[in-house]
């Protein structure tokens, strides 16, 4: 009688364990869990990983992501990027296609050079277009080109001009007591 109840009790107690150790359905370890300071953008035909603008100062950057074409059958161009001409005022980016089932890694390609008033650690809202008509929004973080980024900032920002002294500008003291 003894054996049977401890076995009885033991067979209950691994139904027991294997039932509350189960991970079950739909919890959070089902999700896509990408670990990274960067965006994702999920919602549309052309998928936008692992964005960030990389900066080595502030107010100028390069924006860096990976597009995904989820299409398998059409090919999908980026027909431009913008800011929301608040922090981002000037983005220059070069169009290219997405053919079907395909990616494009601008941390390989060089990414698209952006520039206005942000500052490290802050987030920057873009707006990216594409041919097919879809939109897509994203508040990117600006990240330090440094660590994993490191060399992925090629913004050069244009040259200043610098003013010289007008032909008809009165000469200075020095000039005239030669």
């Amino acid at each position: 009688m003894n054996l049977r109840r401890t076995l009885a009790l033991g067979a209950t107690g691994l139904v027991a364990a294997a039932t509350l150790t189960a991970c079950g359905f739909n919890y959070p370890t089902d999700k896509i869990n990408n670990l990274t300071a960067g965006v994702n953008y999920r919602d549309g035909s052309v998928e936008i990983l692992n964005a960030v603008v990389v900066a080595k100062e502030a107010n100028g950057g390069t924006f860096i992501a990976t597009f995904v074409n989820g299409s398998t059958s059409k090919t999908i161009a980026l027909q431009s990027v913008s800011g929301d001409n608040t922090a981002i005022s000037n983005a220059q980016p070069t169009t290219f296609s997405l053919g079907p089932g395909s990616l494009r890694n601008l941390a390989t390609d060089g990414g698209i050079p952006v520039s206005g008033t942000f500052a490290l650690g802050q987030f920057v809202n873009l707006t990216f277009t594409f041919d097919d008509g879809e939109t897509a929004n994203l508040s990117v973080p600006v990240v330090s080109d440094s660590e994993q980024w490191t060399g992925l900032d090629t913004f050069t920002p244009s040259p200043t001009t610098t003013t010289s002294p007008s032909p008809n500008a009165p000469a200075s003291p020095s000039d005239s007591a030669s």
